[in-house]
């Protein structure tokens, strides 16, 4: 063989070499999108999850399906996640709660070394209610029936979670003795709030929300700095005089640290192009929840700014749960 036709074969070889890994780098997805919620299904990470999920489904044309792994806090899907097969075929919602949960508890990942950011989704304010059962008509008189009882009333919280943060926020601001009891989510309690064997909720509007609309819980307060549209009549926890018991929370879709970038982005485009959609964020808007996409670097840059901040409020405030 000359030395022209050496040469002829061995550019053949690279142009298939590069068109195999061309193809490849083009053929994500090629199963399902497994979205994980670290949380039981109705909670803020699940609401958000499912309703981005049906709609990157109908646009991408490839099935996404959405499965709860609620424990530890969030840890356990967030562990399952950081150890899945790093193509990005397997994402998971997180939350506020699991950036909370590195410095109050022992965990076992790092949302800065473990993930690779996707996109944001939105946020959440998170409210106060109690049982539409319950003679407890607002945050004064719950506060009131704290301070006859000490030590009495209990709330529901997952330990080391915003809910448990919340709860210690309360306490301070007032000065108040209530008990905590732990749940795998805070919805785990729902049960027991709308019985009334749980005194205090402390969860997302899109979590109590359906329960509010159906007669079942009383939303007392809520967080942020303006009241909700769709509880119109329930103030925020500023103008209730509580402004430090204040607690709003972002969600984000993260996945596997070393998965391809190239997946990563195809992967983002969708959800961003599914958030922005308008009957998505219509969807959203009737859950309570402030419609957010973002670019992966805004995300990254996000959540680095948002472990410092929390970092430095959880150390001053001395929270731990072993």
């Amino acid at each position: 063989m000359n030395t022209r036709s050496l040469c002829l074969n061995a550019l053949l070889l690279l142009s298939a070499s590069m068109a195999s890994m061309q193809s490849s780098a083009q053929a994500y997805p090629t199963k399902p999108i497994t979205i994980i919620v670290p949380f039981g299904p109705g909670s803020g990470n699940d609401v958000i999850a499912r309703i981005v999920g049906q709609k990157v489904a109908e646009n991408w044309g490839n099935p996404v399906v959405v499965e709860n792994r609620p424990g530890a806090s969030g840890g356990i899907g967030m562990e399952f996640t950081a150890r899945a097969a790093p193509d990005a075929h397997t994402i998971v919602i997180g939350s506020t709660s699991h950036i909370v949960n590195q410095f109050v508890s022992k965990v076992r990942y790092d949302i800065l070394k473990d993930f690779a950011p996707v996109s944001v989704t939105g946020s959440l304010p998170y409210v106060v209610a109690v049982t539409q059962a319950s003679a407890t008509k607002s945050m004064n008189d719950l506060i009131a029936s704290a301070k006859s009882r000490p030590g009495k009333l209990n709330y529901a919280a997952v330990p080391g979670g915003v809910p448990h943060f919340m709860g210690e926020m309360l306490k301070s601001a007032r000065g108040l003795d209530i008990m905590m009891i732990p749940y795998k989510s805070t919805t785990d309690a729902e049960v027991d709030v709308i019985a009334g064997r749980v005194e205090i909720w402390f969860t997302t509007l899109a979590s109590a929300l359906p329960l509010a609309r159906g007669g079942k819980v009383r939303v007392l307060g809520i967080a942020g700095d303006k009241r909700a549209a769709t509880l119109p009549d329930v103030p925020t926890m500023a103008e209730i005089g509580l402004p430090t018991v204040d607690v709003t929370v972002g969600f984000f879709f993260l996945t596997a640290a070393a998965a391809p970038r190239s997946n990563i982005a195809a992967l983002n485009r969708e959800i961003v192009k599914a958030i922005d959609a308008k009957d998505v964020r219509e969807r959203f808007a009737a859950a309570g929840v402030d419609a957010k996409s973002s670019s992966m670097d805004e995300l990254d840059g996000l959540l680095k700014s948002e472990v410092a901040r929390w970092s430095k409020i959880i150390k001053e405030s001395g929270i731990r749960i072993e």
